[in-house]
């Protein structure tokens, strides 16, 4: 994928999330918990549509996949239309569209767009990352006592108990060889904002390789490291997901392995 066509992808993209954002639900409905987010997937599956109207025709030997499903060919997109769907229901900023491209199992160009800030993260594997056309740069901290990290905590609708209690554990360590621990926006945005500097690391519990793609290649093309909690390589299988500059990655990932293993031992 080059640059030729980087352009009209992102063009889509912040297209359909301006029409998603203008068309938002309206603060303090009264609708049930299930039918917001039955109107997430519609939202979403619509959304998908128009997006694979736009790029389909261009690009017919890249597959699509979703975040449900497994890749079934060498090159796909996966595209999430409403990342931070809990943001988006409420009303609240900081809800974002994310496009990735997959080739042979790794993301080689991504597109995070915040519709609220208007701004538009996008890396190029080997080329680099941006953010409204500007180069970015993870931060250059590198004293874990001085860093802002981040991290989301699965609602319980969508996990077990003790898969809640074991992430809220890990926050809990954490939190005590930081500066401070945040969780302000969608995962694809805190990864962005991790590549730009303006946090200095962000983990996540769980398996949601699909939501972590896209953002963990602009971490990456920002000079940054990724990988799964226990220092693996980020893949379908991983424990997690830690990204950060060099240093707070290190001193994030000693905490992160040590948690896991007590947690296998339990």
């Amino acid at each position: 994928m080059t640059t030729t066509i980087l352009q009209p992808c992102i063009d889509a993209v912040t297209r359909i999330a301006d029409d998603i954002a203008a068309n938002g639900p309206a603060c303090g409905s009264t609708r049930s918990l299930e039918q917001q987010i039955a109107h997430v997937r519609q939202v979403s599956i619509a959304s998908q549509r128009e997006l694979r109207d736009v790029l389909a025709p261009a690009y017919p030997e890249v597959g699509w996949t979703d975040e449900e499903d497994r890749p079934t060919s060498a090159a796909y997109w996966l595209y999430d239309a409403i990342d931070g769907a809990y943001h988006y229901l409420q009303g609240l900023p900081l809800w974002a569209s994310s496009l990735v491209l997959v080739r042979d199992g790794e993301p080689v160009l991504a597109i995070v767009y915040d519709p609220t800030r208007r701004e538009v993260f996008i890396a190029e594997a080997g080329a680099g990352a941006w953010c409204n056309g500007s180069p970015i740069r993870v931060s250059g901290k590198a004293t874990l006592s001085h860093a802002v990290v981040a991290t989301a905590n699965p609602p319980l609708i969508q996990v077990g108990v003790e898969e809640q209690a074991q992430a809220m554990r890990l926050t809990s360590r954490v939190a005590k060889s930081v500066f401070v621990v945040r969780s302000m926006a969608a995962v694809s945005l805190q990864l962005a904002y991790t590549a730009a500097g303006r946090l200095d690391a962000y983990w996540e519990n769980g398996r949601d390789t699909a939501d972590w793609l896209a953002g963990a290649l602009v971490v990456r093309e920002a000079g940054g490291v990724v990988t799964d909690l226990r220092g693996d390589a980020l893949g379908w299988n991983g424990e997690g997901i830690l990204a950060g500059n060099r240093e707070i990655h290190g001193g994030l990932l000693a905490q992160t392995r040590e948690e896991l293993n007590g947690m296998s031992g339990r």
